[in-house]
């Protein structure tokens, strides 16, 4: 928010990041992580560009799980019957391809032309301003290397320390396994997350962990033990948020009645 000229105390977004933490835990495919966006929308000019600060967290989020992906395949490929390397050239066709458009900021052009087919002429000037501010500010964001650099070095460590944490989780368990295998298998079960079936991925991730725990000789249980493990890391978090937003409710509900009570003002007449 600060690349986008919006000025906020740390504490304010930490205590919004909680509570935007806490609605992403409950809601499926972690939408409700979009209220940050909502909270921090009276700061900018329009809609678009208060999500781009969600959008843009989101994508190193994932970035930094789908670079650590494909460094450790090497090293596990044998256990998987996966093609690699045409999978790897796929991927960076992709990336290559979305890469260059943003630089030439070619989705812009094509956006503004599909929504102005669909949309109504009558909400057309105000979704098109929202959609010109979103697109501008995350192009902006993806082709800085000031902010790329800056943003990948915040990102780094956190994740790192999330891995570690779960490492030192297997070992309070006596489960035995690589520290390299644990992020692997961190980074593969955290896209169950993404997918909108469950809430916090509950579910899909277990699936995910028994069939990547069998690969290496470890039965189910183990498994399960550490993947719900690793999923009461989310409502700790989330407790935290919760209490941050009851206290802001209450905060604005007293704040909203001292308000309201007026003295009765003397009658003239």
């Amino acid at each position: 928010m600060r690349s986008q000229n919006v000025k906020t105390s740390i504490f304010e977004t930490f205590y919004v990041y909680l509570w935007a933490f806490y609605f992403g835990t409950v809601t499926p495919g972690r939408i409700g992580e979009i209220s940050k966006a909502i909270y921090f929308q009276d700061k900018f000019d329009n809609l678009g560009r208060a999500f781009v600060s969600v959008v843009i967290d989101r994508l190193y989020d994932v970035g930094i799980r789908v670079a650590v992906l494909f460094l450790l395949y090497p090293f596990f490929s044998h256990l998987f019957a996966f093609n690699y390397i045409g999978f790897l050239v796929i991927i960076l066709s992709v990336f290559a391809g979305i890469l260059m458009l943003v630089k030439f900021k070619s989705i812009h052009n094509i956006i503004a032309r599909f929504s102005k087919f669909i949309l109504p002429k009558k909400y057309y000037p105000v979704i098109q301003q929202n959609i010109s501010g979103f697109i501008n500010d995350t192009v902006m964001m993806l082709t800085s290397v000031k902010y790329i650099a800056l943003s990948t070095l915040l990102t780094i460590p956190s994740f790192m320390c999330y891995c570690l944490v779960a490492y030192l989780i297997l070992k309070s368990f006596a489960i035995v396994m690589p520290f390299s295998y644990t992020v692997f298998c961190l980074v593969l079960s955290s896209f169950s997350v993404a997918v909108p079936i469950s809430v916090s991925g509950l579910g899909v991730r277990e699936a995910i962990m028994i069939f990547l725990f069998r690969s290496i000789g470890l039965g189910s249980e183990p498994a399960v033990l550490f993947s719900l493990s690793i999923f009461a890391l989310s409502p700790v978090l989330g407790f935290h948020g919760w209490l941050v937003n009851i206290i802001m409710i209450m905060y604005g509900y007293f704040k909203k009645e001292k308000v309201d009570i007026k003295l009765p003002e003397n009658n003239v007449d």
